[in-house]
């Protein structure tokens, strides 16, 4: 079933039972649903069938700003203030440990789902303290786009490894004036998931309890993955103008045709086939290389949904909470809007892939990704790492400099 259609059976099936639907006046019960909007429509199509299904309880839906930011705060004055306004909000995949800590958003109750259907990444970026918060709604996570057509013509393999990456980089791009590798260098939260991904390739991590544990061997991870950066500038496969780039200034040389390698999130690939891009039917996606003998990692990023501490409707919240994150709801918004899935079985849904082909290339990556550290104090956490790292970039301080004050830094966060 083609997407258009799906959807207008939903809204079709909506508008046979509407006739019989209480209003919220008449029922007492009414639950607001808070996320970025939805351009596609799908979730609003979702939200008119669970009303029309349930009479005694209307569901408004109140879409919120794209800027990520703006939601946040808006969320947060709503909450420090125990405000009773908005029953259930779709969360960034960063915020669930300040949220949690701070009593916001209610523990799922035990049982509520089955953490076995989901991808792995999504769900742990809602737990906190072994408690789990929410549930995974949509994914993302960071991807290797490349230019399939001039690997093949250079008999080179997808490279796995960063020592085969640089080779084809050197042999394939360089040659032809091009950049090798363009990602996003911006001292912005995008350096911290491309800065993290270099470093997990390597087998360092930079989680709280080693920062305590061993602190000297996570400022040697880190300083080692700040070399690796700086290794592409040495080599020329990145132009020293990637310490400005944000995502879409990479997308749009990579779409342009001129870089053979391009580190983005999926959203990319749209723009890559479109009908503008120079490199259409030309470009691949694989997961992001690794040292040899490690296991490369996506930084994961995507929304979840969460049940406000506040909520005067427990029990319907939840129930909403349940329908809009089973499989069929994330059908729906996979094929209409092109949202990735935290459901393993979605991406084996004959529609949905009809729909997106692609997905089966982006569930290759999604196996393997991992969070950013998870924190009550995240902003802080953000700006610590992004201040060091960019620095080091620029040469502004040595890598180990840089790995010893973000170690620094980041201990004295957590012993607050």
């Amino acid at each position: 079933m083609k997407g258009g259609l799906l959807l207008a059976a939903f809204l079709a099936a909506t508008v046979a039972v509407l006739p019989g639907c209480s209003t919220p006046e008449e029922s007492g019960i009414e639950i607001v649903f808070s996320a970025g909007n939805d351009p596609s429509g799908a979730t609003e199509a979702l939200v008119a069938e669970y009303n029309a299904a349930h009479p005694g309880v209307t569901v408004k839906f109140q879409p919120m700003p794209a800027n990520t930011d703006t939601q946040h705060d808006s969320y947060v004055t709503i909450l420090s203030a125990h405000g009773t306004t908005i029953d259930l909000y779709s969360l960034d995949v960063i915020w669930t440990a300040e949220f949690a800590k701070a009593g916001w958003i209610a523990p799922l109750p035990e049982g509520f789902i089955a953490p076995e259907e989901f991808l792995e990444g999504p769900l742990a970026s809602l737990t906190y303290e072994g408690v789990l918060y929410g549930v995974p709604w949509f994914t993302d996570a960071g991807v290797l786009y490349y230019r399939k057509d001039l690997l093949e013509e250079a008999g080179i393999p997808v490279p796995e490894t960063w020592d085969e990456f640089r080779h084809a980089c050197l042999e394939v791009a360089l040659p032809r004036g091009m950049d090798g590798f363009v990602w996003q260098g911006a001292r912005y939260e995008g350096l911290i998931c491309d800065y993290l991904e270099f470093l997990w390739g390597l087998g360092g991590s930079i989680e709280f309890d080693r920062i305590e544990n061993n602190p000297a061997a996570v400022e040697d991870d880190l300083a080692a993955a700040i070399e690796l950066a700086l290794s592409f500038f040495a080599d020329g496969i990145s132009a020293e103008s990637v310490l400005t780039y944000k995502e879409e200034d990479s997308r749009r040389l990579f779409t342009e045709g001129h870089a053979l390698f391009h580190r983005n999130w999926p959203y990319a690939w749209s723009m890559a086939e479109g009908e503008e891009s120079k490199v259409r039917g030309l470009v691949g996606i694989a997961p992001l290389p690794h040292a040899d003998g490690e296991t490369g990692y996506s930084t994961i990023g995507g929304w979840n949904v969460a049940v406000s501490s506040y909520t005067e409707h427990p029990e319907e919240a939840l129930e909403f909470l349940a329908f809009i994150t089973n499989e069929r709801a994330l059908k729906l918004r996979a094929i209409e809007g092109g949202y990735l899935p935290t459901r393993n079985a979605t991406y084996e849904d004959p529609d949905v892939l009809a729909a997106n082909p692609h997905f089966g290339s982006f569930f290759e990556v999604f196996k393997n990704t991992r969070n950013r550290p998870r924190s009550p104090h995240y902003p802080r956490v953000s700006d610590v790492i992004q201040e060091h790292v960019h620095a080091a970039l620029a040469r502004e301080i040595a890598p180990d400099a840089a790995a010893a004050a973000i170690v620094s830094e980041l201990a004295e966060i957590a012993n607050r």
